[in-house]
C-alpha cells in the first residue's frame, strides 16, 4: 500500500474544512452554540433530534448518537464507504483548493460580473463542468461501463456528464452579491442547487436534454453512490420537462423506439437503433413528446417500457394517446421483469435483436 506523507494527511486534514466537505454530501448544517455546527447524522436514523457536531476549530466530527466521529478523511471514508488511500483522493481531487480553484484548465462558470448570460448559456456552462468531470473520474466511467454504455461516440454525442459536488466550489462566496444576479440565486431558481445550496445532481451521471434549437432544456441524474440517505431518489430532473431527449431521431425517421428511460433510450442508440427518444419515467410521456410526433409526421411507435407492473400501465396510457392522434404503435416486449438496459446486456449481439 501506498504511504502518504504524514505532513500531505495533517494539511489534509487543516485546510478542508468539514464545513465545507459535509454539505457538499447533502447534509445540512445549522450553527449551534458559539462556535460548533450541528446536523442530524447521515450515518443513523432515525435521528430526529441533530446529534451529528461538527467543532470547527478543530475541523473534527462527532455523533453522540452512533458514536461516529473523527477527521474529514474519516468522514468522507464512512460516508463514501471507501478506503482510507481513496478518501484521501477525493479530498486532493474534489476539495483541496488547488484541485478546483487554481487550475487553469478546469471549466469557469461565467463571469458573475456579466449580466448579458442568458439562462440556457449558464445551464451550457454547468453541463461542461459536469462533462469535464465525467472525463477526468473513473467512478462514472465504471458506472456506465457496467451499464454497457461505455461507447466513446454516445457518451461525447449525447454529452454525458457527472456531478461530483463540486459546482459551488466554482462560484462566488455566498456572502459576495453581485449587483442583481447572484450566482447561486440563478441556479437555485434553474434547479441546479436546491434551496440548501446543494446540487442537486450531485453524486449522479447527468444526461442532458437539449431542445429544438440545441439549448440545454433539462437534464436528467442517475445517482451512482453508494451511499444513499434513506429516501433519496435515484432519479432526478432538472426542472420541468420542456422538450424531447434526442429529438433528431423524429427529424430523420417516421418510426420511433420509445424507452420509458433515458439510459434505456441511450441502449439502443448504442445497439445501433439511432430512431430512439424516451419518455422521463414510467409517468414522463408528456405534451411535448405528443406535439413533437405529431410536428415531425411520426408513423408508428415502438413502446419498450419495462416488462413489469408499472412498465405495462405505463405503456398502456401512452398508446392511447398516440392512438388518439392516429399514430400506431405497438410494444416491444422483453423479457420478465427486465428493462432494455437489461436486455442489452444480456445479449451476445443486441443489435440483431431488431424489435
Amino acid at each position: 500500500m501506498a504511504r502518504i506523507p504524514k505532513t500531505e494527511l495533517t494539511r489534509l486534514k487543516a485546510t478542508i474544512p468539514l464545513a465545507v466537505v459535509v454539505p457538499a454530501y447533502g447534509v445540512e448544517l445549522k450553527p449551534h452554540g458559539a462556535a460548533d455546527l450541528v446536523a442530524r447524522c447521515p450515518f443513523h436514523s432515525p435521528d430526529k433530534t441533530p446529534s451529528f457536531v461538527i467543532t470547527p476549530r478543530k475541523n473534527l466530527f462527532r455523533c453522540f448518537g452512533c458514536g461516529a466521529a473523527g477527521s474529514v478523511i474519516d468522514f468522507v471514508m464512512r460516508i463514501e464507504q471507501i478506503e482510507f488511500l481513496r478518501a484521501v483522493e477525493i479530498l486532493q481531487t474534489r476539495f483541496a483548493p488547488a484541485a478546483f480553484i487554481a487550475s487553469p484548465d478546469q471549466i469557469a462558470i461565467p463571469d458573475p460580473h456579466r449580466s448579458d448570460f442568458s439562462d440556457p448559456e449558464l445551464l451550457a456552462d454547468v453541463l461542461d463542468y459536469y462533462r469535464t468531470t465525467f472525463q477526468r473520474e473513473s467512478v462514472p466511467q465504471e458506472y456506465m461501463k457496467s451499464r454497457g454504455l461505455d461507447d466513446a461516440e454516445m457518451l461525447e454525442h449525447f454529452k454525458i456528464g457527472f456531478s461530483n459536488r463540486t459546482l459551488g466550489f466554482r462560484l462566488p462566496a455566498a456572502s459576495r452579491q453581485y449587483r442583481s444576479h447572484d450566482l447561486r440565486a440563478r441556479l437555485k431558481k434553474l434547479g441546479v442547487l436546491r434551496p440548501s445550496g446543494v446540487e442537486i445532481m450531485a453524486g449522479s451521471v447527468v444526461v442532458p436534454i437539449f431542445d429544438e434549437n440545441g439549448l440545454v432544456a433539462g437534464m436528467y441524474g442517475r445517482k451512482i453512490t453508494q451511499y444513499l440517505r434513506t429516501g433519496t431518489p435515484t432519479h432526478v430532473y432538472l426542472g420541468p420537462h420542456r422538450a424531447v431527449w434526442n429529438v433528431d431521431a423524429l427529424k430523420a425517421s417516421t418510426e420511433i423506439i420509445l424507452t420509458e428511460a433515458l439510459l434505456d433510450a441511450l441502449s439502443f442508440w448504442r445497439a445501433g437503433f439511432r430512431n430512439v427518444t424516451s419518455a422521463y419515467g414510467v409517468e414522463g410521456f408528456t405534451e411535448h413528446h405528443l406535439s413533437a410526433f405529431k410536428k415531425y409526421g411520426t408513423k408508428r411507435v415502438l413502446i419498450a417500457f419495462d416488462a413489469d407492473e408499472a412498465g405495462n400501465r405505463g405503456a398502456e396510457k401512452v398508446a392511447a394517446k398516440l392512438r388518439a392522434l392516429g399514430i400506431p404503435c405497438f410494444r416491444i416486449e422483453l423479457p420478465a421483469g427486465m428493462d432494455a438496459n437489461d436486455y442489452m446486456r444480456r445479449a451476445d449481439e443486441p443489435w440483431r435483436s431488431h424489435p
